[in-house]
């Protein structure tokens, strides 16, 4: 089976294994942290696990440059750290067997919980990497849709299973199916190829393709191309268009709560389970976007996306007399959460044609990196501005990030990216 040859196979294949980041994710800040209050623990026990076992998750972009550095391209560009990712995950979670009772062993938990996160985070670094060298321009809409569907997937999906394994079974059966689960797509990534060719494992017959770049990159070469890449005029717009749009993301998240318990009467509780399922549906629905992505074009669809989130967020701003209106402030919040997946699906696509393959784990993770401090950055916003001008006043300050980021998003030129990127091919 080779990843290159096969859109059915890639498609698949980038599906799950973004299923198998979303385990640890639903395991340790969904499943996890009920189970131990449960038990008695206290608030700062649940604050310290959900805050240390998904601290891997700012750092992983200190993977990048080892993974363009070093490679073992018999086997693929990105391949083997996939596979390496991967065997790390599921070795970690299988130690999860060594923790005692969570309330008394707490600190074995966080420690496990942070070496499990560590190896998802930094598998998804590789794959994320693999998919910009292997998927077409005209897939990449459709993978990346799937990739997001896989994750969420993952995540509510062994969330909630986790959830009844720990209350009914314990840890050490929790531990036991986590590990099963990640196991059987490792298989998948051992008995896949990049490229014809290829080896299967590091002993057996194969070469690296004729296509892949036979030099090892030196990391002042990696950081000298990285700069080159990052610095181009249309990265520089993008990285613009993210950040200015993650800050509405960030006050979305802030002001939300405040919204469904002020305005809805939801409680705590019921607000958790309505974000979960309104996220999953917008994702699940999601998946409709990768075609027309492709069809269309992710840039042509992307600014679409902002249009409608201006549009959006403007109208509920100036409807707030209907916001005692249960159905309709339920309505524009589905609205809104099936807009973000689609927007999130756009730039996630369009950050991937952008990137230099030389580079591409490294490059890419910045990126992300970038839109996730941009979105913590949105929430600080959020609470120094609230208090003065109310959520509906905070809907105005995100329209306004959606126009400022649409009035960039026009000076955005992909054949121009694309020729910078081939001169820089050509001149390196």
């Amino acid at each position: 089976m080779i990843l290159a040859e096969s859109r059915k196979l890639r498609l698949a294949g980038f599906t799950l294994l973004y299923v198998a980041q979303g385990i640890p994710i639903g395991l340790f800040t969904v499943a996890l942290p009920a189970w131990i209050v449960q038990r008695g623990a206290g608030a700062s026990d649940v604050g310290a696990l959900v805050a240390l076992t998904g601290l891997p998750w700012a750092f992983k972009l200190i993977s990048g440059p080892f993974m363009d550095r070093f490679t073992f391209l018999a086997m693929g560009r990105r391949r083997p750290w996939v596979i390496a990712t991967q065997i790390g995950l599921v070795l970690s979670l299988a130690a999860l067997l060594l923790v005692g009772e969570p309330t008394e062993d707490l600190w074995t938990l966080i420690v496990v919980g942070i070496v499990v996160n560590s190896f998802a985070a930094f598998q998804d670094v590789a794959v994320d990497g693999l998919a910009i060298d292997i998927l077409p321009a005209d897939e990449r809409g459709r993978a990346n849709a799937l990739m997001a569907f896989g994750q969420v997937a993952g995540m509510a999906g062994f969330g909630a299973l986790s959830g009844w394994l720990l209350s009914t079974h314990g840890l050490a059966t929790t531990s036991i199916v986590a590990t099963l689960l990640v196991s059987l797509i490792l298989v998948f990534s051992i008995v896949v190829r990049e490229r014809s060719g290829e080896r299967l494992m590091p002993w057996g017959p194969g070469e690296a393709s004729p296509r892949r770049v036979k030099s090892t990159p030196s990391f002042l070469s990696i950081f000298r191309n990285l700069l080159k890449a990052l610095l181009l005029p249309m990265s520089l717009v993008l990285i613009g268009v993210e950040l200015i749009s993650r800050i509405s993301a960030g006050i979305y998240v802030s002001i939300l709560p405040i919204l469904a318990v002020n305005e809805l009467g939801f409680s705590a509780s019921d607000y958790a389970s309505f974000f979960g399922m309104t996220g999953a549906a917008a994702a699940a629905v999601g998946i409709l976007f990768g075609p027309l992505i492709d069809r269309f074009g992710a840039v042509k669809l992307l600014k679409i996306a902002v249009v409608c989130m201006f549009v959006l967020n403007v109208t509920f701003a100036l409807s707030k007399p209907l916001w005692t209106e249960t159905a309709y402030v339920v309505f524009m919040l589905m609205a809104a959460q099936l807009l973000s997946q689609a927007f999130f699906v756009c730039v996630i696509a369009v950050f991937m044609g952008i990137c230099w393959v030389r580079v591409s784990a490294t490059q890419f993770t910045i990126y992300m990196s970038l839109a996730n401090l941009s979105r913590s950055a949105g929430s600080g916003i959020s609470a120094m501005l609230t208090p003065h001008l109310g959520i509906d006043g905070m809907l105005y300050v995100m329209a306004g990030c959606f126009l400022t980021a649409g009035g960039l998003l026009t000076f955005f030129d992909e054949e121009r990216q694309a020729a910078d990127l081939a001169r820089l091919d050509t001149t390196d």
